[in-house]
């Protein structure tokens, strides 16, 4: 007895680091950071976002605490939600066009996600415009003609369906007065927060990012 009783102790003093290792190991699909729990195939964790970087999850710590953030071709994209199994819900960037900002455009090209049509529009405030979005390929995906306001002042915004999916894309305005030369924004959104097809109330000319819904293709085997 006296002779296992050693071997016995050496064992479980191997065995610890052992355990432990497993215990720090994160669910996969569990996952949370801030208020959102991460599901599969995403993942923070290495072991966790499937077998494609493209799926990694960074939990960054903002002024408002921890976030979510997914990194698309060089832009991080915070996540507002993953509402269901084959779409996310994104802070996506508006575009500027006669403005003096910077302006970030989303491009998915290269990467599993694309903008669903039956789940985003297209929206745009200025004044007086009519403000048309194109594919990559060059397709028109849809157009809406800004109000023009009686105080000549104001800016308005207008809102299209999309006729198609598609992953990167380019703006027109083009001024329907002499005086629509103004500075405005255009931008993909999506209705999931607001529950009606209508522009957002408190989207105007001074709003950087509005909610849009990424989808992504199940049989992404990678950049090849």
């Amino acid at each position: 007895m006296g002779f296992h009783l050693p071997l016995y102790f050496l064992f479980l003093f191997l065995l610890c680091p052992i355990l432990q290792a497993a215990e720090s190991q994160p669910t996969c699909g569990k996952e949370v950071c801030g208020n959102i729990t991460i599901p599969s195939p995403f993942g923070i964790h290495s072991r966790c976002y499937h077998t494609h970087p493209r799926f990694r999850v960074s939990c960054n710590k903002t002024r408002k605490g921890e976030k979510p953030f997914i990194n698309v071709n060089g832009i991080d994209l915070e996540v507002l939600d993953f509402i269901y199994s084959d779409a996310i819900l994104i802070n996506n960037p508006v575009t500027y066009i006669n403005c003096n900002k910077d302006s970030v455009s989303v491009d998915l090209s290269g990467t599993p996600f694309f903008f669903p049509s039956d789940m985003n529009y297209f929206g745009s405030v200025g004044f007086g415009n009519l403000a048309t979005i194109l594919s990559n390929e060059g397709h028109s995906l849809g157009g809406c003609i800004q109000l023009r306001s009686d105080d000549g002042a104001s800016e308005s915004g207008c809102i299209t369906l999309i006729i198609a999916n598609f992953t990167s894309y380019t703006v027109n305005m083009t001024a329907m007065y002499p005086d629509g030369k103004r500075c405005a924004s255009a931008f993909i959104f999506s209705e999931y927060p607001f529950g009606t097809y209508s522009l957002p109330t408190g989207i105007n000319i001074e709003t950087t990012h509005v909610p849009a819904l990424l989808s992504w293709n199940s049989t992404y085997c990678g950049d090849g």
